[in-house]
């Protein structure tokens, strides 16, 4: 993700609004990490009740390697979520003021 809304800020010494592709990247990454974890659990469940043979080697502790991965994932997504919100009310509060002293 691009840091120029910062840079752009900066020059313009000026608070602006944060772009709409910091919320689509913060809310698409929550999103992504859902899914995987919805869609592992769904097929887990699946095999389970078609009564299929649970996998071994790779087929098994890759996909649990992913999902530990997505786990991890949503807590910290929904923290740059909140704090790209918490970045948006601030900005919201300050628009068009002054950034910059002097």
């Amino acid at each position: 993700m691009s840091t120029a809304h910062i840079h752009h800020q900066s020059a313009a010494c000026r608070y602006m609004p944060v772009p709409w592709t910091h919320f689509a990247f913060a809310y698409g990454a929550l999103l992504a990490a859902l899914a995987a974890l919805l869609v592992h659990l769904t097929l887990s469940r699946t095999a389970q009740r078609e009564g299929l043979p649970p996998a071994s080697g790779w087929q098994s502790w890759l996909p649990t390697l992913f999902v530990v991965i997505a786990g991890l994932m949503v807590p910290l997504t929904a923290v740059v979520v909140a704090l790209t919100h918490k970045d948006a009310a601030e900005t919201a509060t300050h628009l068009g003021q002054p950034l910059c002293e002097g």
